[in-house]
């Protein structure tokens, strides 16, 4: 066996919510929150009643339920449909530097967890949660390319919620390791989807959350999966990734929380578009910009946003579905300027459509440069706005809200849960979402977090 798959097996099974640091702890609860809005709001995205009538149709034990819809199905294909949702729609979660959702597959994965097993208490699931929030980043930053420049969109992520998912079981190490190793035959990393506007991007969440507590419910039964999964001949990080910085994997393990670094996304496009947003959304309010005297809107980032965001020309100026918008500086930023913000409204189809975006997005170029890159993927932007009789309007910026740095509180989190809600595919009553965001506030102390899901369709 070898002694990074061991080690990692031995961390999540002994880890405890008293190791936790408070800023890990308030981090897991906001990414909660945030990952139950997206989740709702993902229950009208495009593509999802295709997969939640599948389903349906295919029936089976009534053991977890669908959010939004209510539907009780067998607890992999739950898990299959909220972790859809959950990434459906560009507003989940996310690390600045690196392009990794830890929540996404995680949250779903747990909830299904606790509504087939019972007896999650609320300790349980933000220890499962920081756990797999940790490894999913270390492992992040353990690779020498990131998604963005390999374009394999993080085949390791399968292994984050299984690790949560093996410490809300309360496996031991030999069991977590061999959970870990069975989900290894369940990674997925298709980044093709992303540049095309497929909807596969979101299928691939569910997959992994599906995949997750598909491993450890094999697990408990005795189903084996790769020991050396991460340094054997054909490991992960030996057949996907070469001269991995290994360090990471056992770099202060159990004692300093990646997830403490996690980013919630203000704004429902891709994060590299959010810094090129914030830039706009400042300088209309600080100008009181008109979009009919900007002449010319030219954003600079570093190449790989570009090369994701930016390009190509002719398709990101006018997206031709919600995918391709939210992948669009061009589209987003001109959105943000005529609208005042970027969320679901603003990618609805008559938006998709509105003229006066479009026209204003004909004049946004987006242009790489190499010097902002920076240790966050992001990188720097730049904005520069050409004026029709005004000097031009120029400004830089390398943290978004959202970030850490500049953080949004859980207050911050609770009125996106309630924007998020209204999109829901069922209404959902202002006072079951003030209990949601009651509960998840004081998440360490429920007795079992199941009725969480009560209050969600």
């Amino acid at each position: 066996m070898d002694r990074e798959s061991k080690r990692i097996g031995e961390y999540v099974a002994k880890a405890r919510f008293e190791d936790l640091t408070p800023e890990a702890i308030a981090s897991a609860k906001r990414s909660t929150l945030d990952t139950l809005g997206a989740m709702m709001a993902g229950s009208t995205a495009p593509g999802i009643d295709t997969v939640v009538g599948m389903s349906q149709a295919w029936g089976g034990a009534r053991e977890a339920h669908v959010v939004g819809f209510g539907h009780q199905l067998p607890a992999p294909l739950a898990a299959w449909c909220n972790g859809t949702m959950a990434r459906a729609l560009e507003i989940d979660d996310v690390v600045d530097f690196l392009p990794v959702h830890p929540s996404a597959s995680a949250v779903p994965a747990l909830l299904t967890l606790g509504e087939l097993k019972g007896g999650l208490t609320g300790r349980k699931f933000l220890t499962a949660l920081a756990v797999g929030q940790d490894l999913i980043i270390r492992m992040g930053l353990t690779v020498r390319q990131n998604a963005m420049q390999s374009g394999r969109n993080n085949l390791f992520k399968i292994f984050g919620p299984t690790a949560a998912l093996a410490k809300a079981m309360g496996f031991g190490p030999q069991e977590t390791h061999n959970a870990l190793g069975l989900s290894f035959s369940f990674a997925v990393g298709d980044g093709q989807c992303a540049l095309d506007g497929a909807l596969s991007l979101r299928l691939q969440q569910g997959i992994v959350a599906q995949g997750a507590l598909l491993s450890v419910l094999l697990t408990s039964q005795g189903f084996t999966g790769a020991q050396d999964f991460l340094l054997g001949k054909y490991g992960y990080l030996k057949a996907f990734e070469p001269d991995p910085r290994l360090e990471y994997l056992s770099r202060d393990l159990g004692r300093k929380w990646y997830g403490e670094q996690i980013t919630i996304k203000p704004f429902s496009a891709c994060r590299a578009t959010h810094a090129a947003i914030d830039l706009s959304l400042q300088l209309r309010n600080q100008a009181r910009l008109d979009p009919e005297q900007i002449r010319r809107i030219t954003i600079r980032t570093c190449p790989e946003v570009s090369q994701l965001v930016g390009a190509p020309r002719a398709q990101k100026i006018k997206p031709e579905s919600v995918t391709t918008a939210q992948f669009s500086i061009q589209y987003t930023v001109a959105a943000a300027l005529i609208q005042g913000d970027v969320f679901l409204k603003e990618l609805e189809p008559e938006f998709l459509h509105n003229s006066k975006i479009l026209d204003l997005a004909r004049r946004v170029y987006v242009e790489p440069d190499p010097s902002l890159r920076t240790d966050f993927v992001l990188g720097k932007t730049q904005i520069e706005i050409e004026l029709e009789d005004h000097p031009a309007l120029k400004q830089t910026i390398e943290l978004p809200l959202g970030n850490p740095v500049r953080p949004m509180e859980y207050e911050a989190c609770a009125e996106k849960l309630i924007k998020c809600a209204a999109y829901s595919v069922k209404p959902i009553e202002s006072a079951r979402l003030q209990e949601v965001i009651a509960m998840v506030a004081d998440m360490e102390n429920l007795q079992d977090v199941t009725p969480l899901m009560g209050f969600l369709y």
